[in-house]
């Protein structure tokens, strides 16, 4: 789960960055609470790594310590993460991104969660799981850069996070528990309606 961590984290330093030295007319529109959401979502991915790290080498004080201050950071996340959204569709008329981006929060809060009623129960696989499906709903934004600067269509983004994010999670699973288990059932469903009913509106709105 570490390596899983890592990978996101530096994949999404990548993507984003990429995309500014490419693409230069976004930096314009890096405002304070931009650059603060941009550093918050950083916070989460390394503490997402450095969490999985620190239950591997059984630092298990700590690792509950900063579990229980990671609601602080993802309350960050999601009032800056929210704002933006806002701004984006009204300022630039771009209310899919709107719509998107909401659509990530509402499969990632819940799991979170999840993620956090799972470890008081000691029911480390799901935690784990809730954690990473969670993790990955959020990387909708980092695909869409790299999207982007291959100047392919922007709602490939949504088809690579629910590929990704499956895939990742299936894999896992099988490689963990040998089986499907029904909390990652229930959690990958939740995730994949959550696209579903975004897909739908998006839909709405723009066909």
């Amino acid at each position: 789960m570490r390596r899983i961590g890592n990978g996101l984290l530096l994949f999404s330093a990548l993507a984003f960055g990429a995309k500014a030295l490419i693409h230069t007319e976004v930096q314009a529109r890096f405002t304070p609470i931009v650059i603060f959401h941009a550093a918050v979502m950083l916070a989460w991915l390394a503490l997402f790594a450095n969490q999985a790290s620190l239950a591997a080498w059984k630092r298990f004080g700590l690792h509950k310590t900063l579990g229980r201050a990671s609601v602080l950071l993802v309350a960050a996340m999601v009032a800056s993460g929210v704002i933006i959204s806002w701004k984006i569709g009204q300022e630039l008329g771009r209310f899919e991104v709107t719509i998107v981006n909401v659509a990530a929060f509402v499969t990632f809060v819940p799991l979170y969660c999840a993620g956090i009623y799972f470890a008081r129960k000691r029911r480390i696989h799901a935690h784990r799981q809730a954690m990473l499906i969670g993790t990955l709903a959020l990387m909708t934004p980092a695909y869409a850069r790299v999207i982007q600067v291959l100047g392919l269509p922007d709602p490939l983004a949504i088809v690579v996070q629910l590929t990704i994010t499956v895939l990742m999670a299936i894999s896992y699973e099988w490689l963990t528990m040998g089986r499907l288990t029904q909390e990652v059932q229930a959690m990958l469903g939740y995730s994949v309606a959550v696209v579903i009913v975004m897909v739908a509106v998006l839909a709405a709105f723009f066909l």
